[in-house]
């Protein structure tokens, strides 16, 4: 009996049809279904990973063994996927793809242009951004390093990462939409340089009207003089509910948030000196 498995097996297996390039086992970019994306997210993303995944004529089985790895790895690589998930085969022929998503958070100026960015740094794909797109995000003014990778990748400046961070915060949600279009601002500006290569780096906000708000160390400081981000975002409500901006009356202003004793303003025209504590 074993000896005739051993003969007669191999001829079995020959005499199996060859389902690979049968139509209902193979899958095109057609037969992808990938995780909603938000609104930001290129309509034809999958078609994107096809044409530049390596798939040789854009066809896949759902008979290969790395099918599943393949896919995975050709959609990690796009700028726009955060984490791939899971990948799932089922047939008739369809792969289901769940991924995340990365969230623009901010865009950064440069002698080039303007770069947006994700919370983590990682340069996206300036391409997909129409003008009005980019009016909704804050822009990181100072940055005077270049992206040190490909998009998908990290920017490579802690300064970048810091600011995009803060920038993260500033887009979240409140009343009525975020921090961000609630307070009106306009950008964000680093420091010119630490002032000690293990000091955390101090950033300001500003405003439409040139204001420039004193808002101290990023979110993930642990400094423990730092007023958490909650006061400070109420703090800036507070002044801005006062004054109806943070550019008048008599503005523009430099406003200091981060002293536990309140709120200081210094007024920035020449020909003004006025100064108040707001407690």
């Amino acid at each position: 009996m074993v000896a005739g498995m051993l003969f007669f097996g191999p001829i079995a297996v020959s005499l199996i049809p060859d389902l690979s390039h049968r139509s209902e086992y193979r899958v095109s970019a057609e037969q992808i279904t990938l995780t909603q994306g938000p609104e930001w997210v290129p309509a034809d993303l999958v078609q994107q990973v096809f044409d530049n995944g390596g798939f040789i004529d854009h066809e896949l089985s759902l008979h290969e063994s790395t099918l599943s790895e393949r896919i995975a790895a050709a959609f990690h690589t796009h700028p726009w996927i955060e984490k791939v998930v899971s990948v799932r085969k089922t047939w008739p022929a369809q792969v289901q793809v769940n991924v995340l998503y990365r969230r623009p958070v901010a865009l950064i100026r440069t002698t080039d242009g303007l770069y947006p960015i994700d919370r983590n740094g990682v340069l996206l794909p300036a391409a997909d951004f129409s003008p009005e797109d980019l009016n909704r995000y804050p822009v990181i003014e100072g940055i005077s390093s270049s992206p040190a990778g490909r998009l998908g990748e990290v920017w490579g400046d802690s300064l970048v990462t810091e600011a995009a961070q803060l920038a993260e915060v500033l887009l979240q949600e409140h009343t009525g939409g975020s921090w961000w279009e609630m307070l009106r601002l306009q950008g964000i500006q680093v420091p010119e340089a630490r002032p000690e290569p293990e000091a955390d780096s101090e950033f300001e906000l500003v405003t439409p009207g040139g204001s420039r708000i004193l808002w101290g160390r990023s979110p993930s400081t642990s400094h423990p003089g730092e007023l958490d981000v909650q006061q400070k975002l109420d703090r800036l409500r507070e002044l801005q509910s006062r004054y109806g901006s943070f550019d008048g009356p008599h503005g523009p202003w430099q406003i200091d948030i981060r002293s536990w004793r309140g709120i200081r303003r210094v007024a920035l025209a020449p020909d003004q000196q006025a100064s108040d504590r707001i407690r």
